[in-house]
């Protein structure tokens, strides 16, 4: 078996090639083009596996090569602490090191959905994205009120039925209407996409209605919140259990732990589009007034028992996640008779 590391430019990719005793047979530097790519794959006998860091790069070339190779590895480039806290850093030596991983069997791989949840998680990730500008023009427009000395409090300055009272507050400050148009188009050019992104994302979700039904009958996930867990978690057998589940969603916990002494904290890791579903989640049932479901109960409970409240949001969220991944393996919807109301 042989082993090669890639290391992919826009332009030109490094190769190294080890040999099944570990051994480094090859070193070579190709155009980053299809042909080049495929004539050396057939250039190195018997079989062989190939591994690259996870890029913009890494799709095309591996579509290109898999047909020509016994197996195609897209590893993290975070975990490959060889390659980035390395003082001989060059892309040759990059690519030696990736086949040297590779050959030891010490590359973390990144998992790759199927077709249909890849275009959902698009989907996702674009709407996620629309979002964010939404957010950031508000902010902006705000800023530039604030400049010119009025203060805007609540949503009433993005509305169009109070814009002009504002324009004309703008007008007596003597401020710049001209940019105060350009970052009201910005606003409503950022609403419409932002609502356009809704509608593709109901086409993409139309092949996992039953996913997201099931999904959206647990308090505190809609349908963004649902199409999101249904794109990642995918048929909810992808992870192993609950610990790895929190723990790619962004509720998990990191230690740092030596003969029992040292400390525990949240983690920073995780998918934040998970993480933002969950926490947003925990969120809307923490701000229920009234306890109609079993988690608000929970809630409740845990804050009488004097719980600390950002321990109670996160393992809320926890059980958010394992609700939401019992429902997309099993099909079901939330029941609230299965939910433990004593924390």
């Amino acid at each position: 078996m042989k082993h090669i590391g890639l290391d992919i430019d826009s332009t030109s990719t490094h190769i190294s090639v080890f040999s099944d005793r570990g051994r480094e047979t090859k070193r070579t530097c190709i155009p980053t083009r299809e042909a080049d790519l495929v004539a050396f794959m057939l250039s190195i006998p018997g079989p062989k596996r190939v591994a690259l860091e996870e890029s913009q790069m890494a799709d095309f070339v591996t579509r290109i090569i898999a047909p020509h190779v016994t197996r195609v590895i897209r590893c993290l480039p975070q975990h490959n602490r060889l390659i980035s806290e390395s003082e001989n850093k060059c892309d040759p030596e990059d690519a030696r090191n990736i086949a040297e991983l590779l050959y030891m069997n010490k590359l973390k791989e990144v998992h790759h959905a199927p077709w249909n949840y890849r275009r959902l998680r698009e989907g996702v990730r674009a709407f996620w994205t629309a979002s964010r500008e939404l957010a950031r023009a508000k902010v902006r427009l705000k800023a530039f009120y604030l400049f010119n000395g009025v203060h805007c409090v609540g949503e009433r300055v993005y509305s169009q039925r109070h814009r002009k009272n504002y324009q004309e507050q703008i007008r007596e400050q003597s401020g710049n209407q001209h940019l105060l148009e350009q970052l009201y188009l910005r606003l409503d050019f950022c609403r419409a996409t932002k609502a356009a992104h809704v509608k593709i994302l109901r086409q993409l979700a139309q092949p996992f209605q039953e996913d997201v039904g099931c999904l959206q009958s647990c308090p505190g996930i809609g349908f963004i919140g649902a199409c999101t867990l249904a794109a990642y978690l995918q048929n909810g057998w992808r992870i192993k259990n609950k610990r790895k589940l929190w723990q790619y969603g962004g509720v998990g916990l990191r230690r740092h732990e030596s003969a029992g002494v040292g400390r525990r904290g949240a983690t920073r890791k995780g998918n934040r589009y998970v993480k933002n579903v969950l926490l947003t989640a925990a969120a809307a049932i923490a701000s229920r007034k009234t306890a109609n479901n079993a988690l608000t109960r929970w809630w409740h409970a845990g804050v009488l028992a004097g719980i600390p409240v950002d321990r109670m949001k996160r393992n809320l969220a926890r059980k958010v996640a394992v609700i939401a991944h019992r429902s997309l393996r099993f099909k079901e919807v939330y029941n609230d008779d299965r939910v433990m109301t004593t924390p």
